[in-house]
């Protein structure tokens, strides 16, 4: 039997209350430090970067009745799902919070619980629940995902969640006062891989959240020239400068042009030798091999030549217009460097769209 009420559009303005102003705040720190923005709209805009997000569900509705089956009080609870994931593992987890207030009566004696699914995509580890703290933050839910690759690399999965409550005591799996809400809370698509965007490695990011190089700056003298050079070329209107959409989400603006990730090793060395080529032709000769293109499987190396888009990129010299400049041989190593470890540790596989951000132009060379 089911004796609690779920509600599938937000309550009226006059039952909301403090719950209708959380569940449209800005941030919920108190809940956990990584919701400076917390978002309740079932979509992608609750995405804080790769392995992070913050969501909050409508406000939903649980009847507590006695033994009698007669009614004894409603609570109102908002569901927070988030996460802070490391990139570079293969298991995820989603985290849960509830706030409960009182509707009417006296509702006490509640347990809540996330029951995820995802098929054969992922293994989901058990939770037992926790109790819903009426009046304020229930304790945190911890549930770890598994992916299950297979022959499927990389695999992409979306969990299913589904919010059970019951009076304490009682099954989740089949109790008399047992209440589901399903579609109340959001999380994105997860994808998982081995070995494809460093040799050797694994992770999983939420793929829609967008990946944005920002370790090579104007304010870093180790690799500032290799930074103005990217400066310059995207002033000048090559792709890959992050423009934010400016509606509180981490989006880039439908007007950025992205770069994306080349990791056929043969094409990366006909980006580098065609950039490798124009510098010849505009400053006579070049310092260093000239062959690392930016790949982590590959060992850094020193060139004065440093072109932009990257070789490592679908949009290097062999395939359309690039920028090449004269830079400190150590520098553009460094940058090199930076670009590669930054495939690696936001698992941005071949084909992935990327942006680049160096800063200020004020910022010091």
């Amino acid at each position: 039997m089911n004796y609690g009420i779920r509600w599938t559009r937000p309550l009226f303005v006059a039952l909301l209350g403090m719950a209708s102003a959380l569940a449209h705040a800005e941030s919920a720190t108190d809940v956990s430090p990584i919701c400076t923005t917390v978002s309740h709209a079932t979509n992608d805009d609750d995405l804080l970067s790769r392995g992070s997000h913050c969501f909050v569900s409508d406000e939903q509705e649980y009847v507590v009745k006695n033994d009698e089956n007669a009614e004894i009080g409603r609570v109102g609870f908002l569901a927070y799902t988030y996460s802070d994931n490391p990139l570079n593992q293969l298991s995820w987890t989603l985290k849960f919070r509830f706030r409960a207030r009182v509707i009417s009566g006296n509702p006490s004696g509640v347990m809540i619980k996330p029951v995820i699914e995802c098929g054969s995509a992922c293994t989901v580890a058990p939770n037992a629940g926790v109790t819903l703290m009426v009046g304020g933050l229930s304790a945190e839910e911890n549930v770890t995902l598994t992916p299950n690759l297979g022959d499927n690399n990389p695999l992409r999965f979306t969990p299913s969640i589904e919010i059970r409550a019951v009076k304490t005591g009682e099954s989740f799996d089949n109790g008399p006062s047992l209440a589901f809400y399903g579609g109340v809370t959001n999380v994105s698509q997860i994808r998982c891989d081995v070995g494809l965007a460093k040799a050797g490695t694994q992770g999983c990011v939420y793929e829609r959240a967008p990946a944005v190089l920002r370790t090579i700056t104007l304010g870093n003298p180790d690799v500032d020239e290799s930074a103005r050079h990217i400066l310059e070329a995207q002033q000048e209107g090559l792709p890959g400068r992050f423009v934010s959409r400016g509606d509180g989400t981490i989006f880039a603006d439908s007007s950025a042009s992205p770069l994306t990730r080349l990791r056929d090793a043969s094409l990366r060395a006909s980006n580098r030798a065609a950039s490798k080529a124009q510098c010849v032709a505009k400053f006579g000769t070049v310092t260093g091999q000239c062959t690392f293109t930016g790949d982590p499987d590959e060992v850094p190396s020193d060139c004065d030549c440093d072109e932009y888009p990257f070789a490592a990129t679908n949009e290097g010299a062999a395939f359309g217009n690039v920028s090449v400049k004269r830079i400190d041989a150590s520098d553009n190593r460094r940058a090199g460097a930076f670009l590669g470890n930054f495939y690696l540790n936001q698992r941005v596989l071949d084909g992935d769209p990327f942006f680049v951000e160096v800063g200020s132009a004020s910022a010091k060379r």
